[in-house]
């Protein structure tokens, strides 16, 4: 997720100090997304720089002065690209459980049922959790949230009858074996002796 296209989007609402975008964020999104209050000073600072947010001194009486940013012509410009340009998903193709769980089955101090069995736990697990925030969640009032946790749910039950799957043809995928590279012939190249062509 991006820092910088998420504070654009709140600019886009109203105009809004650090502190409150900070907040905002927290409240509009919901998900497991944590953004420290530096990480959004140093964003806005960049922004800034980059000419597609501006502030306002606002004083105050019982606090420092704060900076009240607002989008420019620019940052409407990248915020309109940004939601026009599509996310794509990882579908976790060569993520590390999957090597992980190659490299056991070629040979390694902990075997492949353990490597499954270590997997389910964790995704059972996730999934409880997950369950559980999907049967607190109010839909009229957090109906993003809720969507977001069914979306997590379905990856998680995806992934359990994969495990499954990989367990049922685990005898099968113990007898593979991958692709010894050939060796590489060492020092330079032998050189040709030259053709002679001869003249009629």
């Amino acid at each position: 997720m991006s820092v910088k296209h998420a504070l654009l989007a709140l600019l886009y609402q109203r105009p809004m100090h650090g502190y409150e975008l900070g907040r905002q964020l927290s409240l509009t999104v919901q998900a497991e997304w944590e953004v420290k209050p530096g990480q959004i000073a140093s964003t806005l600072q960049r922004l800034a720089e980059a000419g597609l947010v501006e502030y306002e001194i606002e004083p105050t009486a019982d606090a420092p002065d704060r900076k009240v940013y607002r989008l420019t012509e620019a940052g409407l410009a990248e915020l309109t690209d940004w939601y026009r340009q599509p996310e794509v998903r990882e579908y976790r193709l060569g993520d590390a459980f999957y090597i992980k769980l190659v490299l056991s089955l070629v040979g390694g101090p902990v075997p492949p049922e353990q490597v499954l069995m270590e997997q389910r736990r964790a995704l059972y697990r996730e999934l409880h959790q997950a369950t559980e925030l999907r049967r607190k969640a109010d839909p009229r009032a957090e109906l993003p949230w809720l969507l977001l946790l069914e979306s997590a749910i379905m990856h998680l039950e995806a992934d359990l009858r994969w495990i499954d799957m990989l367990e049922a043809r685990l005898p099968e995928l113990k007898h593979h074996r991958p692709p010894v590279p050939l060796p590489r012939p060492r020092g330079r190249p032998r050189r040709q002796p030259a053709t002679v062509v001869e003249e009629d």
